[in-house]
């Protein structure tokens, strides 16, 4: 016990271990045959929009199974859109997924280090953490380039860029604030327990852990806080749409929860019948008012127009 308490970033590295070894077993059914090669579906039921008790609605635009050229079973953590291009980040490997929205030109970047958590810079370029090697790449996904690294002491998790600067989870615990070349600007203490990601927008950001999500303004002070102990405590990634209302990502559940931007009201508005298996990235394109949500196991991501 005494050499665990001297050694904090072990208990990180195992908590992390546990957290992988957790997600591998959640029970998954096998691909079908259909699943294997590209699809490129629009349903019919996407006519339809999803039901639910916030000022918004989501309706299937499309359904796309990815099929990489390099036939690796992979695992998706998280995912982003830009412009016609999706970015899916797979667990322990060291290069950038890349594709177009429809599922071909399905192609990879590599990278020096593996990369956990991503964010938009501008449509051409990203930033990702990676938690455990303390590093934060930019990268031009237009040259497939790293144009920047910043090296950091402790275990970065979810990242956010807003208005020239970056929001970085440092070690679960507190918020690092920097610029593009890693300059530390501010620290805002999290007073959430264990924060794994980040979303900022305006005039606040959103953490999750587990088991809550938690909204603040930007000097640390605590907006709102939403938990249900309906869900099985896998809250995995968040986004927040132009209005303000966050959409998080419920593993265990194969849910989508949305919480409206003044924290009151909440809803899954997505779940296992929409075909949600294990979702584990979510992102909201602010252009095309679309949200993007990935599964872990299969390869396929979603992408839903979203009306208020």
């Amino acid at each position: 016990m005494e050499e665990l308490e001297k050694n904090p970033e072990t208990i990180l590295e195992q908590i992390d271990d546990c957290r992988d070894k957790i997600n591998k077993c959640v029970p998954h059914p096998p691909l079908r045959q259909e699943n294997i090669s590209t699809i490129r579906e629009t349903f019919t039921q996407a006519q339809t929009p999803v039901p639910c008790n916030l000022p918004v609605s989501v309706t299937l635009r499309q359904k796309v199974n990815i099929e990489w050229p390099e036939k690796i079973d992979r695992e998706f953590l998280n995912c982003i859109k830009l412009g016609n291009k999706l970015v899916l980040l797979a667990s322990n490997t060291r290069f950038l997924n890349i594709c177009n929205v429809d599922g071909t030109d399905a192609h990879h970047i590599p990278l020096p280090y593996t990369p956990w958590y991503i964010t938009e810079v501008d449509h051409n370029t990203l930033a990702v953490s990676c938690t455990r090697d303390k590093v934060i790449l930019i990268i031009d996904i237009s040259t497939g380039y790293v144009t920047g690294t910043i090296k950091l002491r402790n275990y970065c998790y979810g990242i956010s860029y807003d208005n020239e600067y970056l929001y970085v989870v440092i070690d679960r615990k507190i918020i690092h604030v920097m610029n593009m070349t890693g300059n530390l600007i501010r620290t805002i203490t999290s007073p959430s327990v264990s924060s794994i990601d980040i979303t900022v927008h305006k005039d606040r950001y959103v953490c999750i852990n587990l088991s809550s999500i938690n909204c603040y303004y930007l000097d640390g002070k605590l907006k709102w806080k939403f938990e249900n102990g309906k869900f099985e405590n896998n809250f995995h990634s968040v986004t927040v749409d132009e209005k303000g209302n966050v959409y998080v990502t419920d593993r265990t559940s194969d849910t989508i929860v949305a919480v409206s931007a003044d924290g009151r009201n909440s809803s899954e508005i997505l779940s296992a019948t929409d075909g949600l298996l294990s979702p584990s990235g979510i992102h909201y394109d602010r252009d095309e008012n679309i949200l993007l949500v990935c599964n872990f196991w299969a390869h396929t991501v979603f992408l839903f127009d979203v009306k208020w």
